[in-house]
């Protein structure tokens, strides 16, 4: 329903946050702080190792059973060694006279922390942290943290592909190399079949919430009838309450309607990617409003499955048989964001971080072969592993800016001082 992060990665990073603290203040209750490295005149401190934690540990999705101690150990040693990277990205910044856009940062901060603050609300946003542990400055700091990295990975990366080159020779020899087997780095590009929902199947679900609004109308509660129909399970327990929300917050055609009601009138069935919604206004306070709903998913029948199938994997036979594929996925993907690009996902992607979905397909494609269908949640995919000039001309490059890089930051640390200390965990 919403555009927003999810609660789960919210609760992650503040309980990682209240488990490292507590596990560590356990293990070592006396300990305040620690320099754990010296980077020429810059220092890392352990508290702010033990802070960016709470993040990584948000990001990867990690459990308490998760922390244990080797694995706290671990990852203290890789965000240790970031951190040290990133004080190398600085000097190496200021030698190259790459200067650190203060302000674009600023704003990332501010756009990612206001997501939180509108998902939650301002008040269950500085609850949590509190319970956490963790203050919005910290928060906000870590966050900078990382942006900052990100933008001078990004400028230095800029800088140096001006010294990167790749012939033709170069990616002939590339696809020779890797006739037989997958390379390290791949180029993927797809395109979707959307399972779509036939008018008689969306008939009869319209039908079904037409039967729920005329008892609502006879004077049925809502809350209780959301507990016993509704497909959310986000809101089904608190009888369909989705609290206030602002423009801007859900799906186009739900916000449309709620924002049109009355406090206390119930909308007619109204469609939306996740099938057919009533929803009932039950107050307004300024800009936002507070409304129930019940949700009737719009499941496909097996016979709209079997028909995406079809058109999929006649796509895939035309492929297979030479057809342009980048002129399939623009006349043909429903995924709008990457038809427009032939269908090439933005990658290149190693073989073990491939898409979730395509990952056990593509490992045993080469290069230039397209899939026959793959079902995901989203429909039926047909992925092709790209070998043309530009592909591999981007992986070639890719490849060689990223040795050119880490020569780069080799040479920095070699003319500074860095010294990583003994620390207690």
């Amino acid at each position: 329903m919403t555009k927003c992060l999810s609660k789960g990665a919210w609760g992650a990073l503040l309980a990682a946050a209240a488990l490292i603290c507590a596990a560590n203040a356990a293990a070592k209750p006396q300990l305040l702080d620690q320099i754990v490295a010296v980077v020429d005149d810059q220092i890392v401190l352990r508290s702010d190792v033990m802070s960016s934690m709470a993040l990584v540990a948000m990001q990867q999705g990690l459990s308490r059973e998760d922390l244990t101690p080797d694995r706290v150990k671990e990852l203290f040693e890789v965000i240790l060694g970031n951190m040290i990277q990133e004080k190398l990205l600085l000097a190496r910044a200021e030698q190259d006279s790459i200067e650190v856009d203060q302000e674009v940062i600023e704003r990332a901060v501010r756009s990612r922390v206001r997501e939180l603050k509108t998902e939650h609300g301002e008040e269950a946003f500085a609850t949590q942290l509190a319970e956490g542990g963790v203050t919005e400055r910290d928060l906000r700091e870590q966050y900078r943290q990382e942006f900052r990295k990100d933008f001078l990975r990004q400028r230095m990366y800029t800088s140096l592909s001006q010294q990167v080159e790749v012939s033709f020779k170069d990616v002939q020899d590339y696809k020779t190399r890797y006739m037989d087997e997958l390379p390290p780095l791949l180029s993927i590009s797809h395109l979707l079949v959307a399972i779509e929902t036939s008018d008689d199947r969306a008939e009869e679900v319209r039908a079904q919430a037409n039967a729920i609004i005329d008892r609502l109308n006879k004077g049925e509660d809502f809350a209780t009838m959301a507990q016993q129909y509704s497909s959310d399970a986000g809101s089904r327990e608190d009888g369909g309450d989705l609290g206030y929300f602002p423009r801007g917050r859900m799906v186009p055609a739900f916000e449309k309607a709620a924002f049109s009601l009355q406090p206390g009138e119930i909308s007619a069935p109204v469609r939306t990617k996740f099938g057919y919604h009533i929803i009932k206004l039950e107050s307004v306070s300024g800009d936002q409003v507070r409304a129930r709903h019940i949700l009737i998913p719009l499941q496909p029948s097996a016979r709209d499955v079997k028909t995406a199938y079809d058109k999929a994997l006649g796509l895939a036979k035309k492929a297979q048989a030479g057809e342009d594929f980048a002129e399939m996925a623009r006349e043909h993907s429903a995924h709008e964001e990457t038809a427009k690009k032939g269908g090439r996902l933005p990658g290149p992607f190693a073989q073990d971080n491939l898409p979730t979905e395509f990952s056990d397909v593509l490992k045993t494609m080469r290069m230039g072969e397209v899939s026959a269908p793959i079902q995901t949640e989203y429909g039926w995919h047909v992925v092709k592993v790209n070998d043309d000039q530009d592909a591999l001309k981007e992986i070639i490059q890719q490849v060689r800016l990223q040795e050119r890089f880490d020569e780069v930051l080799a040479e920095t640390r070699a003319r500074l001082y860095v010294e990583v200390r003994p620390y207690d965990l």
